[in-house]
Parts: C-alpha cells; sequence; structure tokens
C-alpha cells in the first residue's frame, strides 16, 4: 500500500507540475496575444547570412521587436511576371510590439514611419559580437547616402528601407579593391621600375662625379671666404663706432631742434619766404596792363644799344669826331 501510495503521489506532482507549466505557458501566449504588434518588412539585395527567424530587432540598442519570417520577394510579390524578370531581393518580416515603441502603446501608421523614413530612417544588420549571429537595427542615417532598393510594388504591411551594414560594406570595399588589384599590371610597373632605376644607374655613371666636387668645393670655399670677410666687416671697429655715431647726431639734432635760435631762425625764414611772394605779387600786379609798354622799353634799348655800339666803333676809327672836328682817319701804328 505504501508503494501504491508513493507512486500516487508522485504522479500527481508530475501532473501538478505539468498543468502550472501550460498554464502558465496560456497566460504568456494569451498576454502577447493581447498585446498590439505590427508587421514591419524590409528588403536585402544581398545576403543575410546570419540572421534568422527570432533574431532581435532593435531600435538604437533598444529590443521592440523579433524577426519572424525571412524569404524572397518574389514569392510574394510580382507574381505577374516570369521569374527571370522578378528582382531577387530577400524578404525579412519582423513583428514590432508597439508598447516598446512609446510610452503610449499607439501602433504606428504607415504615414508616420514614412515620415521618418523621409528623415533617413533605415535597417541594417549588424552583428553580435564575434559569433556570426546577426540582428536587425533601426538608425537614422544620411538619406541622400543611403538610397532605397528599387520595386515596383506597394508594400502590404509597414516598409522601412535597407542600408548596408557594416560587415557588408567592408566586404564590398575589400572585393572592389580585390577587383582593381586583379586589374592592374603588376608585371608591367614591376618591368617599368627597374626601367627607371636601370636608366638612373646610367644617368649617375655618366655624370662627371670629380669634376663636380671640384666645383663643389670651389663653391664652399667662395662661401668660406664671403663669410670671413662679412665676419671681419661686422668686427670693424669703425661699424662698432656707428652707433655711438648716431647717437651723438640725433642728440645734435634735439639740441638744435629744442633750441630757441632755431624757432627764431624758422620764424625768421618764414617772414623772409612772406616777404618774397607779397613782392612778387605787387610785381605781377605792376606788370599786368603794360605788357606792350615793357615790350616798347626792351625795344628801345635794343636799338640804344646798337647806336652806342656804332658810335663806339666809329670813335675808334676816328678819334677827331669826340672833338667837333671831320672824321680823319686814324694812321696804322703798324705802318
Amino acid at each position: 500500500m505504501k508503494t501504491r501510495a508513493g507512486y500516487f503521489r508522485l504522479g500527481l506532482f508530475i501532473v501538478t507540475a505539468l498543468g502550472t507549466g501550460i498554464l502558465v505557458l496560456l497566460l504568456l501566449g494569451i498576454g502577447n496575444l493581447f498585446r498590439p504588434s505590427v508587421i514591419m518588412e524590409t528588403y536585402f539585395d544581398g545576403s543575410v547570412q546570419g540572421l534568422d527567424v527570432g533574431a532581435p530587432v532593435k531600435l538604437r540598442g533598444v529590443t521592440i521587436g523579433e524577426v519572424s519570417r525571412i524569404g524572397f520577394t518574389h514569392g510574394h510579390y510580382q507574381q505577374d511576371l516570369p521569374v527571370t524578370e522578378r528582382y531577387q531581393y530577400v524578404m525579412v518580416e519582423a513583428v514590432i510590439r508597439a508598447d516598446r515603441i512609446g510610452a503610449s502603446g499607439r501602433l504606428p501608421t504607415p504615414e508616420m514611419v514614412q515620415t521618418m523614413v523621409d528623415r533617413g530612417l533605415r535597417v541594417r544588420m549588424t552583428p553580435q559580437g564575434v559569433t556570426g549571429i546577426n540582428f536587425l537595427e533601426l538608425d537614422f542615417m544620411d538619406p541622400a547616402m543611403q538610397i532605397p532598393v528599387t520595386i515596383d510594388w506597394v508594400p502590404e504591411n509597414i516598409y522601412v528601407p535597407s542600408a548596408p551594414g557594416t560587415v557588408t560594406q567592408f566586404i564590398e570595399y575589400a572585393d572592389r579593391i580585390g577587383r582593381r588589384l586583379d586589374q592592374l599590371d603588376v608585371e608591367g610597373v614591376v618591368d617599368n621600375l627597374n626601367r627607371v632605376l636601370g636608366s638612373l644607374e646610367t644617368a649617375i655613371g655618366a655624370l662627371e662625379v670629380s669634376r663636380i666636387n671640384e666645383e663643389l668645393i670651389a663653391v664652399l670655399t667662395g662661401s668660406r671666404a664671403a663669410v670671413r670677410r662679412l665676419d671681419d666687416l661686422l668686427s670693424s671697429p669703425l661699424l662698432a663706432d656707428v652707433p655711438r655715431d648716431l647717437g651723438v647726431a640725433a642728440a645734435n639734432l634735439r639740441a638744435l631742434s629744442e633750441s630757441p635760435r632755431f624757432d627764431e631762425s624758422m620764424d625768421a625764414l618764414e617772414r623772409a619766404m612772406e616777404s618774397i611772394e607779397r613782392t612778387a605779387t605787387g610785381l605781377e600786379g605792376t606788370m599786368q596792363g603794360h605788357e606792350h609798354d615793357l615790350v616798347t622799353i626792351l625795344d628801345n634799348l635794343r636799338v640804344m644799344s646798337e647806336r652806342l655800339r656804332n658810335l663806339s666803333e666809329e670813335a675808334a676809327m676816328y678819334p677827331g669826331i669826340l672833338l667837333g672836328s671831320p672824321p680823319v682817319r686814324s694812321e696804322d701804328p703798324a705802318r
């Protein structure tokens, strides 16, 4: 009987535990069902390796939802087009909980999301450490630098464009650099470098090194002589006396400028200049209106000068003319 009672209690404990667990799960599930949420979708034009269903969705580090579905756009949109003409984007859907976005708990409308997208809201994959597992991160970026992928359909859910992740950008840059390196003609570059080095060596060997050394020594010798002459000039006693002479000259000039006689001389000079100016002004006033008389006087003076010269010449030839006697030619003493 004791064994049966022990089994009964053990079974009762197991049934109670299972019932409690199921009840807790039901309560949690019902709670999630009554919590408002919205479906967000985005498209990636590349691999989403490391992103799985259930991965968190974060807005600037705050978890606001989780990934609910990963597939391809051509399996949901563009059904009327051939498979070869459909876009090969990876479509990722996520459940966003409204109670984790804001205190009001209101669901974001497509218009609100579009306003944030216009401001630069983008979603990108971000690695969780070095484990290789990724999650979705929403953040605001430069809308001019992050251009959304091209689509020709209207998304059924709230749509946030994607942006390349940091790792994806690094891989793209590395791949781009690798392609550029593959296009480089490394052997040709090495050959050109060898030719340049050979030409440089030949040019150096063709230089007259001895003549260059002689000219360089001559230049250094001339520079040394110029420096020596400059040093002699700077150490000359005459140059040493220049500051003292300048000081004496400055002192004399200062004494002259401060002397009372200097002021008197300047006053006298100023008065003389004023007197000369008045005389010139009076002379100019006197000459005005008598220009014709002055010309006549000058003509008369010129005529009188010519007559005096003629008279002196005649007196030299006929001395008696000065005494009133008829002119007698003077004899030449040389005869």
